[in-house]
């Protein structure tokens, strides 16, 4: 057998392997250790923000620490009877003391995070026609609201809609169109994004690939405390690939995953032309 016909067998194996997805509560441990980054070849500092130029695993060098950096995120995703709740919050600089002399506060113990709600349109249809029904396609259409924390900056807030796509193989696929509310600017934005999950088997090993995207497709409008600030268009996507390393080590299955997490930014921060990529280690502990 040829090499090709042995990719397109591994590949229709995966696709057509088993899926489970997750509920519950789980802890997240990502390390980017910038060792690709050079101190001397920092650009685009602007005092705000500055580019490892060719680095692979460096954050950019900007308020929130400096190019090598730990992040310690606690997750968790549960239905009820109405809808869904997902709560997420990233703690930059988790294990760094009080008293370190740190090139930011935000490495120490900054965070960033948010609770979203939605409620089933499918659920509250189905109680008024009294009766099941199938939608093809879309397993759910659902209101949502998303209160999201950044640390320094307050709140902001999401409202729109999102959409479960019923596709074959796949653990979830769930995608958004919501209205970005910042009150740092004057105007909104439409932001639309996609979430997904895919468990499969190479052999007796487990793997999940999963992530997300977010765009905001126009800006916010002018800064209200300077108006020569905008808020800009942007593109954030977060893919992740897992191994199921508990298994390997007989602990119980699915509940300590290793892997990578890649993260690509454009405008990051709806600063213009800021961009960020960054390779980084994790570990996650599913409670």
């Amino acid at each position: 057998m040829t090499r090709k016909p042995l990719q397109l067998f591994a590949l229709l194996a995966i696709l057509l392997s088993s899926s489970n997805a997750f509920a519950g509560v789980w802890f997240e441990l990502l390390h980017a250790p910038c060792w690709s980054g050079k101190e001397n070849n920092l650009v685009d500092d602007d005092g705000v923000m500055g580019h490892y130029r060719g680095s692979v695993d460096c954050f950019n060098k900007d308020f929130n620490g400096g190019g090598s950096r730990t992040t310690l995120t606690i997750k968790a995703f549960q239905a009820w009877e109405f809808g869904t709740m997902f709560m997420y919050y990233d703690i930059t600089g988790p294990f760094n003391s009080a008293i370190a002399n740190t090139s930011s506060a935000n490495e120490k113990g900054g965070f960033f995070g948010g609770i979203t709600v939605t409620l089933s349109g499918k659920y509250f249809s189905e109680k008024l026609m009294q009766r099941q029904l199938d939608w093809g396609p879309l397993a759910n259409v659902s209101l949502k609201y998303e209160a999201e924390h950044v640390a320094k900056f307050g709140m902001l807030s999401y409202y729109g809609v999102q959409w479960d796509l019923a596709v074959p193989f796949m653990d979830f696929v769930s995608a958004t169109t919501v209205i970005r509310d910042d009150y740092m600017f004057r105007g909104v934005d439409l932001q639309v994004g996609l979430a997904w999950q895919k468990s499969f088997a190479l052999g007796s090993q487990d793997f999940k690939f999963l992530g997300f995207f977010q765009a905001g497709l126009f800006g916010e409008g002018v800064h209200r405390l300077d108006p020569t600030q905008k808020g800009n268009r942007f593109f954030l996507a977060q893919p992740e690939l897992l191994w199921d390393f508990g298994k390997v080590i007989t602990f119980t299955p699915d509940k300590l995953l290793v892997g990578v997490e890649y993260q690509l930014a454009f405008n990051r921060y709806l600063i213009q032309n800021k961009t960020e990529n960054v390779l980084q280690g994790m570990i996650r502990w599913n409670i």
